[in-house]
């Protein structure tokens, strides 16, 4: 998850937390308003049914029913329950209240309890020398309805909120990340062929501004970095190759000669042999170092990767005349389109045929199969031998550079070939996969995205 749509998400979990807080509370304390007026009003009504029941003159009880039903009214489920004695007051009312409420109601002659829905006041009611205990009850429809009213409104209030919350922290957190997302479009434009650009630095004097220094300071180092290694792969390619094509050349001429004796002729055969292998060691290093900027700067183009491999195969052959390896076409996909890809025909034939050329030194020449197909994104070569396979721990070692495998001991080998291939093969937005088994073989299968 992008680290802008965390921020989102962190802020309206948080400022969801505190609305669910809020809305607790409210409704908590609107409850315990709403409970207390209800008890009072319950206890207003049993003070005038004990008064009423106290009043000795019997022609004046009715007012007081009167006043009751006149100003005040019956609650739902109204109920009172008068007791004339105070002890055994829990066997005499019989009602499903906890001892503590008639503990309460004789020590401080009132008391209150809710069970469910139901709520009972406890009230001790003194006229001169007259005492009654009253027990009202009743249920508070009205409130309960309101209740449940305040809670609908807080659960949707917060579920409007929580949208309002989540598209405003998307839009607080997108102004945010403005700026960053800007230097990820910058730095991503900048590649090897425009190392000279920069970011644009706004004077905000923040840490966007601190990053795009930073940033930019870190592009000056790698371009004079880059200059260095370019000059130097430029001139080693112009030095390196010149003694080589001299010593190849001299070498071939010696053995151009028809007198020459068969141990010179062999010496000179050795010669050019070892030149030949020793030009396609420097040329596999120039090449590996030139993977890591720009290559030689060759245009790239569209080609057909059938071509290209049978390109490889007259290379392998020249190099390694002894090989076995073989071209199966039975894989060919109909649509030749599937065989055209863009990429640099000098350094993807370096790169297949370090591949081809490991897989006969290290079997020993036994038959290298090559087998070009495609799938629904790339084109596929896969590269089949026989050799002495790779173990398993090491196979995630072989593409980097000088490394090489410890069953390798008896073949000549500098550990440049795969890591070369590998670097141009990601170049090209392809990937490799490799299948080893020891004393077995080995497969590599390049994957290279098509036209």
């Amino acid at each position: 998850m992008k680290i802008q749509n965390k921020i989102a998400l962190l802020f309206t979990l948080l400022s969801a937390s505190i609305i669910v807080a809020l809305s607790i509370f409210v409704y908590i304390f609107a409850t315990e308003s709403i409970r207390s007026s209800f008890y009072h009003r319950l206890e207003v009504r049993g003070d005038i049914i004990g008064h009423a029941v106290l009043e000795e003159n019997e022609s004046r009880k009715p007012i007081y029913y009167d006043i009751k039903k006149r100003h005040l009214g019956d609650l739902p489920i109204e109920r009172h329950k008068v007791l004339l004695s105070s002890v055994d007051i829990k066997e005499k009312a019989k009602l499903p209240l906890p001892d503590d409420f008639y503990e309460d109601l004789l020590k401080n002659n009132e008391a209150r309890f809710i069970s469910s829905d139901t709520s009972y006041v406890g009230r001790t009611i003194v006229n001169d020398d007259k005492k009654i205990i009253v027990i009202s009850s009743a249920v508070d429809l009205y409130g309960l309805a309101e209740m449940e009213n305040l809670k609908n409104l807080l659960v949707i209030g917060f579920l409007i909120a929580f949208v309002f919350i989540f598209t405003f922290g998307k839009i607080f957190s997108d102004a945010i990340f403005k700026p960053i997302r800007r230097i990820i479009r910058n730095v991503k434009g900048i590649n090897a062929h425009n190392l000279h650009q920069r970011l644009v630095i706004d004077n905000s004097d923040d840490d966007i501004e601190d990053l795009s220094r930073t940033f930019n300071d870190m592009l000056d180092r790698l371009e004079v970095t880059f200059e260095i290694q370019n000059n130097f792969v430029s001139n080693a390619s112009h030095e390196f190759k010149t003694p080589l094509t001299v010593i190849s050349g001299e070498a071939e001429l010696g053995l151009s000669v028809p007198e020459l004796p068969e141990n010179v002729r062999q010496s000179f055969a050795n010669i050019y042999k070892e030149s030949e292998k020793l030009e396609h060691l420097t040329n596999s290093m120039l090449s590996l170092a030139q993977t890591g900027f720009d290559g030689k700067k060759e245009e790239w183009g569209w080609l057909r990767i059938d071509e290209l491999i049978l390109s490889v195969k007259e290379a392998a052959d020249k190099i390694s005349a002894e090989n076995k390896v073989s071209i199966n076409f039975d894989h060919l996909p109909e649509n030749e389109e599937r065989l055209v890809v863009n990429g640099n025909k000098v350094l993807l034939k370096a790169a297949f045929t370090n591949i081809v050329l490991n897989s006969c030194k290290y079997s020993d020449n036994k038959p290298v199969e090559i087998i070009i197909s495609s799938d629904q994104q790339y084109a596929i070569v896969e590269i089949v031998d026989e050799g002495i396979g790779i173990p398993d721990r090491e196979i995630g070692q072989i593409f980097v550079p000088f490394f090489r495998a410890s069953n390798t001991e008896r073949y000549k080998g500098y550990g440049i070939g795969l890591p070369l291939a590998h670097n141009i093969i990601r170049m090209h937005q392809g990937k490799v996969d490799v299948q080893s088994k020891v004393d077995t073989g080995t497969r590599f299968k390049t994957f290279l995205p098509f036209k």
